[in-house]
Formats: C-alpha cells, sequence, structure tokens
C-alpha cells in the first residue's frame, strides 16, 4: 500500500441537516435535490444504467466518497434495473471520511435511500489509510472503499473500470483532487470508451483530461449550473508494469470445482468461501481430522499486528484483522452459538510502545492506549502494568470454527480424510492429486494449504517455510481466574476459560520436530505468564498441547498462484542488472495452482483474508487490489529477491 498516514475524519459544520466541509467551506451535496443532482451528472451522464444493462460486471469508480449518496443513488438504480445476475463494483477514494455517526445524519436526510443507506452503515470500516472492501446484497455489489491521498491511492490500484464520477469539491476550493497526476491515473485505470462525468467545466479539468487521452464535451450542468463535463477514453496510456514479476493474470477455468489441500484454518476458510459462491470443493486431509495442528488448539486470540512505522507487515495485519474480525461478527449473526467471543483483547506494554503506537492515529473503536488502571477495568483482574487494548478483537474456538464453516456449506465441500498427497500431476488441463494408493482427487483447480508440507508437495524450496513447534499449557479456572474478561497479550498470551481451561501460549521454536510435551517449555510459559499475574500462580496445571505453526522468514503468509519456476529463472535471470521493469515480460504461473500457507501464529487473522484475495483470483469479477500488498504476499517475492541479489539457493 502507499505510505501509511493517519487519517484524519471530515470536519463538518451543519445547515439545517446539510453537512459542510470546514476545510475546504463547501456543501457535500446540492440543497436544491441532492439525489436528482446525482442522477443527472453522474448516471445520466455515464448513460447508466443503460451501459450497466449490457455487461455480466460493471465497475464504477469515484473520487470523493464524501455522504456515499453516489454511491446510494447508484444502488438504487442498480437494483431497479440490473439482471441478478450481473455484479457491480464500485469503488471510491477519500481522504477525509466522514465519522460513521456523521454518516448516519447525512444518510436521515434522504428517507427514499434508508434501506440501503443502512447496509453501508453495517458495512462502513474503521477511519484507517488503506483499501477496505466489502460485499453487499448477497455479493451483487462489492464496494472499495480507499481512504487516503486520491493520487497515492490510485498509483497503487489494479482494476478496470467503466465509467467514473469525478465529484470532490469545486477545484477552486480543493485543488489536490484536480491534478494531472490524478487525471493520469485515472486515464492507466479506465478500459477503452470507458466514460467520466463531472459536475464541473473548469478549464484545467478539461484540459487535465484531455491531456491524459480522453475525449471530453461540455453539456449542460445540474440546475443553476450553467455547465458540466462528460468524455470518454480515446487514447489509453501505454500499460507499464512496475513489478511484471509480481502481476497477475486473469484465472481461466471452465468449471468451478477445486481441490484444496488441507482442512486447518487455511483449507476451511477457503473451501466455505469457494463454496458460498458457488464451487464445489474436495478437500483433502492427511489426518483422521480436520484442525489437528496449530488449528486445533483450545481455543486462540484475534487481533491486529500493529508496527510503529506500519510497516508492510503492519499494513497487511491491520487490513486482515478488519476483515477478518467484520467476516467473524457477520457469521455470528447468522449463528449465535458460533464460538467467537468479541471481548476485545488486552497487549501490556510499556509507555514507550504506547507513545509510538498512538502516532499511528488509529480510531479508538480500534485503538485505545491504557493506563495499569484501566487495564486491569479492561480485562478483569489486576496487571501490572498498562498498554494497548483492542476493542473489536476477541477469541475463538479455532477447531469449532473449521467444522462450522464446513458444515454450514457441507452440500458444496466433499471432505476426504486420511489421505496424503504426495504428489500433483497435471494431466489433460486437470491437476491429479496422488496419493500411495494412486489418483484421490483431479480438478482444474488446487489451492494448497497444507503449511510446510506444501514445498515437498511441489518438490521446491523457494518459499523459505519453516516449520515452527509451539507448545501450549492448559490451566484448570478458579474462582479468582473466572474474572478474566479478555485475552492479554505479553512475552506470551492468556485467554478467558473455555470449557473449564485457559488457554496460555506458546513457545516458538523454529524448525523443532519434537512433538512431545517438554518441562523446559511448559516452565517457560509459565513463567511469562507469572511475571505479569498473580493470580494463576496457585492454578492446578491441567495438561498441555504441542503443534507446529508454518512460518515464513519475513512473517507474511505466501497467497496467490504458484510461480511457473522454468519461466521465472529463465526471463528474470538478469534482474541483478537493474534493468528497468518494461523490459521483462509479465509473470507466468503454473495454470490454476495456488498457495495459502505460511500463516505462522497469526493465522486467526490471516486465513480468512487470504481466502477472500485467492477468491477474488479465481472469479471473473475484476476485483480492484492493491498492487503493493499483493507484492509483500506475493509466493514469488524470495525467488525474485534471490534472483535480484544473486544470493542464496
Amino acid at each position: 500500500m502507499p505510505h501509511y498516514q493517519p487519517i484524519e475524519a471530515a470536519r463538518l459544520d451543519w445547515d439545517n441537516g446539510t453537512p459542510r466541509s470546514q476545510e475546504h467551506g463547501d456543501i457535500y451535496f446540492s440543497t436544491d435535490g441532492g439525489i436528482k443532482e446525482t442522477e443527472y451528472v453522474f448516471l445520466q451522464g455515464n448513460q447508466l444504467p443503460q451501459r450497466w444493462l449490457e455487461q455480466d460486471h460493471f465497475s464504477i469508480a469515484e473520487t470523493g466518497f464524501g455522504t456515499g449518496l453516489n454511491f446510494l443513488c447508484t444502488l438504487k438504480h442498480w437494483q431497479a434495473t440490473a439482471a441478478t445476475s450481473a455484479h457491480l463494483n464500485y469503488i471510491s477514494v477519500e481522504k477525509h471520511p466522514l465519522l460513521k455517526t456523521d454518516l448516519q445524519r447525512a444518510i436521515a436526510s434522504w428517507p427514499e435511500l434508508a434501506k440501503i443507506g443502512a447496509e453501508l452503515i453495517e458495512h462502513y470500516p474503521p477511519l484507517v489509510h488503506g483499501l477496505h472492501q466489502c460485499k453487499l446484497f448477497n455479493g451483487r455489489v462489492s464496494l472499495t472503499l480507499l481512504f487516503g491521498d486520491a493520487s497515492a491511492m490510485l498509483s497503487d490500484l489494479e482494476t478496470s473500470v467503466d465509467a467514473w464520477y469525478l465529484d470532490g469539491f469545486a477545484p477552486s476550493k480543493n485543488p489536490g483532487m484536480w491534478t494531472t497526476e490524478l487525471f493520469r491515473q485515472i486515464a492507466r485505470l479506465t478500459k477503452v470508451n470507458g466514460s467520466f462525468a463531472t459536475f464541473t467545466a473548469a478549464g484545467m479539468v478539461r484540459r487535465g483530461l484531455k491531456a491524459a487521452g480522453f475525449e471530453v464535451k461540455t453539456i449542460a450542468g445540474f440546475g443553476r449550473k450553467r455547465d458540466m463535463s462528460v468524455g470518454r477514453l480515446i487514447k489509453p496510456p501505454q500499460h507499464t508494469s512496475k513489478h511484471p514479476w509480481f502481476e497477475y493474470a486473469k484465472t481461466q477455468h471452465s468449471t468451478k470445482q477445486a481441490i484444496v489441500i488441507g482442512a486447518g484454518l487455511a483449507g476451511c476458510t477457503i473451501s466455505h468461501t469457494l463454496a458460498e459462491q458457488g464451487w464445489q470443493i474436495t478437500l483433502i486431509e492427511r489426518h483422521k481430522e480436520i484442525a489437528q495442528q496449530a488449528s486445533g488448539n483450545l481455543s486462540g486470540v484475534l487481533m491486529p499486528r500493529l508496527t510503529a512505522d506500519m510497516s508492510p507487515a503492519g499494513q497487511f495485519y491491520l487490513s486482515a484483522f478488519l476483515h477478518s474480525s467484520h467476516w467473524l461478527n457477520q457469521l455470528k449473526q447468522r449463528d449465535p452459538s458460533l464460538p467467537w467471543f468479541q471481548s476485545g483483547v488486552l497487549q501490556l506494554c510499556d509507555e514507550q510502545q504506547q507513545q509510538r503506537m498512538q502516532t499511528l492515529g488509529l480510531p479508538t473503536d480500534l485503538l485505545e492506549i491504557c493506563s495499569r488502571q484501566q487495564a486491569s477495568e479492561r480485562c478483569g483482574i489486576q496487571t501490572q502494568r498498562g498498554g494497548l487494548f483492542f476493542p473489536s478483537g476477541g477469541w475463538l474456538e479455532p477447531p469449532a470454527l473449521c467444522q462450522w464453516l464446513l458444515d454450514e456449506q457441507s452440500a458444496s465441500i466433499n471432505k476426504q480424510l486420511n489421505q496424503s498427497a504426495l504428489t500433483l500431476k497435471r494431466v489433460n488441463q486437470q491437476w491429479q492429486v496422488i496419493a500411495e494408493e494412486g489418483l484421490i482427487a483431479e480438478a482444474e483447480t488446487v489451492i494448497i494449504a497444507n503449511g510446510y508440507d506444501a514445498e515437498r508437495l511441489l518438490d521446491t524450496n523457494i518459499f523459505k517455510l519453516q516449520k515452527v513447534r509451539g507448545q501450549l499449557v492448559y490451566l484448570d479456572t478458579t474462582t479468582q481466574s473466572q474474572r478474566l474478561k479478555t485475552p492479554v497479550c505479553y512475552d506470551g498470551y492468556i485467554i478467558p476459560s473455555h470449557k473449564g481451561l485457559h488457554c496460555i501460549g506458546a513457545s516458538y521454536d523454529i524448525n523443532d520436530h519434537d512433538t512431545e510435551l517438554r518441562t523446559e517449555s511448559q516452565q517457560k510459559v509459565l513463567s511469562a505468564l507469572n511475571k505479569e499475574f498473580s493470580t494463576f500462580k496457585e492454578t492446578e496445571l491441567k495438561s498441555g498441547r504441542v503443534a507446529f505453526r508454518t512460518s515464513t522468514q519475513d512473517h507474511l503468509p505466501l497467497i496467490g498462484p504458484v510461480p511457473n519456476l522454468t519461466f521465472y529463472n529463465k526471463n528474470y535471470a538478469d534482474l541483478h542488472h537493474g534493468k528497468p521493469a518494461h523490459h521483462y515480460p509479465k509473470a507466468e504461473y503454473l495454470p490454476n495452482l495456488f498457495l495459502s500457507v505460511g500463516h505462522g501464529s497469526r493465522g486467526l487473522v490471516s486465513c480468512g483474508y487470504a481466502a477472500k484475495l485467492i477468491s477474488y483470483l479465481l472469479n471473473a469479477t475484476t476485483q480492484p487490489n492493491s498492487s503493493t500488498r499483493w507484492k509483500d504476499i506475493h509466493p514469488a517475492r524470495y525467488l525474485i529477491r534471490r534472483l535480484i541479489t544473486r544470493k542464496g539457493a
């Protein structure tokens, strides 16, 4: 993603229900009929709804989300006219998004949009820099909100746009929204003959769009505005990729049938996600039961992994956390018995760490800085220091979640347990999964989600996967420990009582394959706990568990298509010479073969997010993507680093 910047919410004045920007001194929508103006300028200006009736997938992008009026009006007409099988992508960038309370107040001005507006409010993300995506109206509509500077956010986007709504405040009051660089990015993302419409006919805007490759026309404006501008892209810019070795080709598949190898969290989440989208899944697991490694722990914590500089890992895990917590809440609404508990999570730390995290400018519904007293009140037991509290975090029972996901989509997921996939073969456009007894499944598409076994299955070591031993301790619940209300993280973690036990973790032993419980590991875990709390010193040790996680060298998972090693080694062998990227061809991959591995100790946060990202690649909805995000989690990233530096095997 572009360089992280704290998001400053829009500062508003209200005049008889109409919001006005304090920064730009301009209103968000016309007091003479905001809905009619949107319909005239943006829908009619882009020849909508007529054009979307001709396509199965239609993409609209907007500069300036504001109150969401343009989005809501578009949805109103989409629902009334589009085929039930059609899909709408709506992308909008906003530097100063409205607080949710202000958004609700603005939407209340339009009773006819109340029902659609309620769905937007339900999915409206926290005000955090970056790309936020959600599905509305049973998946018929995908909304992508980009919070940040318009030019920077669009420069990182990969998508194909049919129509643009160029909104935002007037060029005279908000010149930063009408720059040459922004027009270039708009042209880059627009399909040939893709259109735009805008309320302004300012000369700098018309000239800028023409220079970017658009044909520009001036037509009658709405109401008291004399003129507005419309146009279409007639001279598309030449596409040049910054990182062709990370670029993804559009997936081609003739059937919606896939094999998923591995029935831990990674495999169960992708199986469920694809099954919801109409895929038939064969799920292969080498154990007799699902969720047998780290996914089989009694309970686990869901929280972001923040970094003071908001590194690629920090941004990825924050995005993954926002997705996963929202997704789990949606599942809980469908089934209140789901073992997901949004209690918040407390991370103990010193004042210096608190100060570093405070500079991120995250909203209080995502992060609170707690004193020692506040931390104790949050978690329910006495702490010795303050920390960070994540109100939307929580804890869950991983094996129960895995089972729930498979049960809910049982009609579309065929489990094959106690089957060890040894090799993959490509025969007649199909992948064949071979076990000791021979062929066990075949399909056009395969997703490998079996952790550290992935390299053995693919007969390669380019992914640099690390097998990490983790030993947990289970302690009996006591009257005193029962007061613990939230997970608490320190140099370990402790989770509230579940099934009469507290889960306390965990050792982190790289490339240690010992499956037996070890006294020294147990003592290390308990020592870290007792350093923070006196509550648990007299609690009786019940048992423990050893499980193995799969991690990577940079602590980011591998998510996406499996690279064609022959192609990479041939075409990118001279990357160390530093030639410009346009000298290299776009990457090639093994057809319809994908990875979701290396989630490490953050799998509860990242697996559901990985499932969503892979589903975007598999389904032909041209879902907008962040090129930087894909680069950070790309399965070929270690190979490319080796080719650039000429180091390693």
